[in-house]
């Protein structure tokens, strides 16, 4: 009972995540931390899952667009020190104060993005090698959230590249989950290798969060920037409301 209560869970979780960059551990930390999964254990089999996840959602968001390879090495490889402090303090993490912070920059975040009617809907050419630049310092931050907790890290990263790089949503959301794949796999491998692993559990997470993330990546690609930004801004909401709220 409680795989198949892992298996829909990562599912639902993915499916929403991948369509609006909210995050998966929204959704599934609460629910395996109340099946009395310890939390190193339950952080393992979210960066786990999100390891197999990510790819094919990067590839579907960015399967017509243009990639920045460069770019995507670069603040990989930044945010990998992120991921690795994360790790060292793992198991004495203020998790509600990161919760706190959060929620009250994706609220700020997604007002603005909603107030912007055109914003993101469409790519445009960023020729400022200084304003380009401004987006790698804030790599280590979110290669450290994205390990400690996660969710809303695509919702600041979107916004982020907006004014860094130019991106529109779709291009924004293909970029992050094909950046945020070494930083999951690294993160994924210190936690397992510390003993934080249960073969059964990540196999049924994992097929869920696949074929959650597959599915609403390719449907919300094929819907195109508007239909991503409404869901960016309504589960944007949800999600700070509920970091802040702590429900």
């Amino acid at each position: 009972m409680h795989l198949l209560i892992i298996l829909v869970t990562c599912f639902t979780a993915a499916l929403l995540s991948s369509m609006s960059g909210g995050g998966t551990n929204i959704i599934v930390l609460p629910v395996l931390l109340a099946l009395g999964l310890p939390l190193p254990l339950v952080i393992a089999v979210s960066v786990t899952n999100s390891a197999f996840w990510v790819l094919p959602a990067a590839k579907n968001y960015l399967r017509k667009r243009k990639i920045d390879w460069l770019f995507i090495f670069f603040f990989s490889a930044l945010g990998l020190f992120g991921s690795y402090l994360a790790v060292m303090l793992i198991v004495n993490i203020q998790q509600r104060l990161f919760e706190i912070i959060f929620g009250g920059i994706i609220l700020l975040l997604v007002g603005f993005i909603s107030h912007k009617k055109d914003l993101g809907l469409v790519s445009r050419e960023i020729t400022s090698k200084t304003r380009k630049s401004l987006a790698y310092p804030f790599a280590v931050l979110l290669g450290f959230y994205e390990t400690i907790f996660g969710a809303g890290n695509g919702i600041a990263f979107t916004a982020l590249t907006f004014y860094t790089r130019g991106f529109d949503f779709v291009n924004a959301l293909g970029h992050y989950y094909a950046i945020a794949f070494s930083w999951t796999v690294f993160s994924a491998y210190l936690l397992i290798r510390r003993g934080f692993y249960d073969f059964n559990i990540m196999s049924v997470a994992v097929i869920g969060s696949v074929a959650g993330a597959y599915l609403g990546s390719r449907y919300a690609e094929s819907r195109g920037n508007k239909f991503v930004k409404t869901l960016f801004v309504i589960l944007g909401g949800i999600l700070g409301l509920k970091l802040l709220s702590g429900f």
